[in-house]
């Protein structure tokens, strides 16, 4: 740990159970949902693109070289520009042209179908996390929302084995449906997975112990000013005040430090599952394929192999995590109507939020557009190396093991780079960690160096010769991204748990995962428009450029600190939740005092 104390033991437990959980995860997020998933909806969709049009389709080059018959009028994928015809010219040169933007019932282009059942998914998991993201916070619900929705996304991802099973590709449809609930059930577990963080951090000792030095100078402070008299007067209630407020910005500092380190942890972890989920995957896949089974099947094995890694790491994390109980939910709300509530606490904090946080607000509507972008660019990534850049197989697996093994070491990198950024000031009754580098300061920084990437994609629009033409510049940029992709999501998730009012844990992580998980809506929905009318996926980089350095600027200049202080310790009547001449509190969003006893 940071503080270098020991942790008890019920919460070095619970840190385990957390951290084995983004390590069974990650399995969709790094190899299903980004490898697998989108190359056998994808494949599927396109060949029953082509089937529908029957004799129409080209064969590929390769198949007439084979025959020994001469390469025209046919298909060739040219490393830099993806699919095109080849004609052969009296001359020997060829000529090659675009191909006509594939249809599949209902006039989709088969790509952008992919693209439009994610956007789909995260437009339920936006209704999901608000409708279950408030229960998190009261009775049992914590554990039990976790256990429910990751079963169920884990034995869903399973059935991946199942779209192969026809030749023509007809059941594509069913590989979007299941992408849709498997991506639903995620996004819900993780909601209740962030909410454990704010209440491990708030355990942690360097944290408790200078809590208790808070509230023992604020009742030496009240003491005091109630008992009157004294010689020392008014500089003695000075000196409890200062006491009391140093507490506080020091309790503050430990937070930051224990949740970034809690949270890079947890980070990096996750990506050491999803490597290892992927390299297992991969080795089977790669190994069907050689023996013989079609690369269909290949692709639905692996996905589902995912599918097993998510539930089997998911048991073995809920072993070890706690319920971690809250309050019984409002009288008003028992029963059905218990659903009701995530939706009305979900717009009585946004009107809070936005009313005595406006640093807060600003900060979730600029991560909505920063996570879609670094989200979108994994997603359309593995896609533009396939079909613009003709990798086979075996180069996108290289590939895609790549990007988590690069986010892990990343990761950890950048956690020790903030680690070293570390000072140590004596304070007393504790010694007390403080960063040069916030959490805010290395995600902007992070954000900036993303953003080199579709930077340098765009450069492709000007030149045939390098700016993402080649397989050898993904792999480069597969590794810078990687790098930069673990820390940055670490680290805004980390400073997201600083602006959480306390006993709002719950729905204040849904509202996160609204905008990050729920964001990619926007950048799937982009890649879709822009595939339905050009068939490139090359013209979406433009959008991952603004999306990412654009929000990078604005939240360099957003100011937090306040908003941070209010979040995590505020006074009587004027904490982000409290204090508002309504009567708000009566729809569920109070309990303030109940929740804050149910974390110790």
């Amino acid at each position: 740990m940071a503080t270098g104390k020991p942790l008890p033991a019920a919460l070095k437990r619970e840190l385990q159970g957390w951290y084995i959980y983004d390590f069974a995860n990650s399995a969709f997020f790094q190899s299903a949902g980004a490898v697998f998933i989108p190359l056998l909806v994808d494949a599927m969709a396109t060949e029953y693109a082509w089937h529908r049009q029957g004799a129409s389709r080209p064969e590929t080059c390769a198949d007439l070289a084979d025959a020994g018959e001469t390469q025209t009028n046919c298909l060739r994928c040219v490393e830099g520009d993806g699919d095109v015809l080849v004609t052969a010219n009296a001359d020997g040169s060829e000529t090659h042209a675009e191909l006509d933007v594939l249809k599949l019932p209902g006039g989709i282009n088969p790509t952008s179908f992919l693209f439009t059942c994610i956007a789909l998914s995260v437009l339920f998991q936006a209704i999901a996390f608000v409708t279950v993201g408030a229960l998190g916070d009261f009775g049992n619900h914590r554990k039990r929302g976790l256990v429910v929705s990751a079963t169920t996304g884990a034995i869903v991802t399973c059935f991946y084995v199942v779209p192969p099973a026809k030749e023509d590709g007809s059941l594509y449809w069913l590989g979007g449906v299941l992408i849709i609930i498997a991506n639903v059930c995620l996004g819900v577990s993780v909601v209740f997975y962030n909410s454990y963080l704010p209440l491990m951090v708030d355990d942690a000792p360097a944290v408790s112990e200078l809590e208790a030095a808070a509230a023992a100078a604020a009742a030496t402070a009240a003491a005091e000013s109630g008992g009157g008299g004294g010689g020392g007067g008014d500089d003695d209630d000075d000196d409890a005040d200062a006491f009391e407020t140093g507490a506080r910005e020091a309790t503050r500092a430990a937070q930051e430090v224990v949740g970034s380190e809690y949270s890079g942890k947890g980070q990096a972890w996750g990506y050491v599952g999803g490597l290892a989920a992927l390299t297992l995957s991969l080795l089977i896949a790669v190994a069907m394929i050689s023996a013989g089974a079609s690369t269909w099947w290949a692709l639905g094995v692996g996905a589902a192999l995912s599918g097993v890694w998510w539930l089997v790491f998911g048991i073995v994390s809920f072993r070890r995590l706690p319920p971690r109980p809250g309050p019984p939910p409002p009288e008003e709300y028992r029963g059905a109507r218990l659903l009701l509530m995530g939706w009305i606490r979900t717009a009585t904090l946004l009107k809070k939020v936005w009313r005595k946080s406006r640093p807060t607000a600003h900060f979730l509507a600029l991560y909505f557009v920063f996570s879609d972008g670094y989200s979108t660019i994994a997603t359309v990534a593995i896609l533009f190396a396939s079909r613009e850049l003709c990798m086979s197989v075996v180069e996108l697996a290289t590939l895609a093991v790549i990007v988590p093994l690069c986010a892990a070491a990343g990761g950890y990198l950048w956690m020790r780079f903030k680690a070293r950024s570390i000072h140590w000031s004596p304070y007393d009754p504790v010694r007390v960690a403080r960063a040069k580098w916030s959490n805010k300061a290395v995600l902007v920084l992070n954000l900036f160096l993303l953003s080199w990437l579709p930077l340098w994609g765009c450069v492709g629009f000007f030149s045939d010769d390098f700016g993402l033409r080649t397989k050898s510049e993904l792999y480069v940029l597969a590794v810078w991204f990687g790098a930069m992709l673990g820390s940055a999501q670490a680290y805004g998730r980390a400073l997201f748990s600083e602006l959480i009012p306390v006993g709002h844990e719950a729905d204040m992580f849904a509202l996160f995962e609204i905008t990050d998980k729920g964001s990619s809506w926007l950048g799937p929905l982009v890649a879709s428009l822009v595939l339905q009318y050009t068939g490139k996926v090359r013209p979406v980089l433009i959008y991952l450029l603004v999306a990412m350095v654009i929000p990078a600027g604005l939240l360099h200049r957003l100011d937090l600190r306040e908003s941070i202080k209010a979040a995590r310790h505020p006074k009587a009547g004027e904490g982000v939740m409290e204090g508002d001449d309504d009567d708000d509190d009566d729809d569920g969003g109070g309990g303030g005092g109940e929740k804050a006893k149910a974390r110790c």
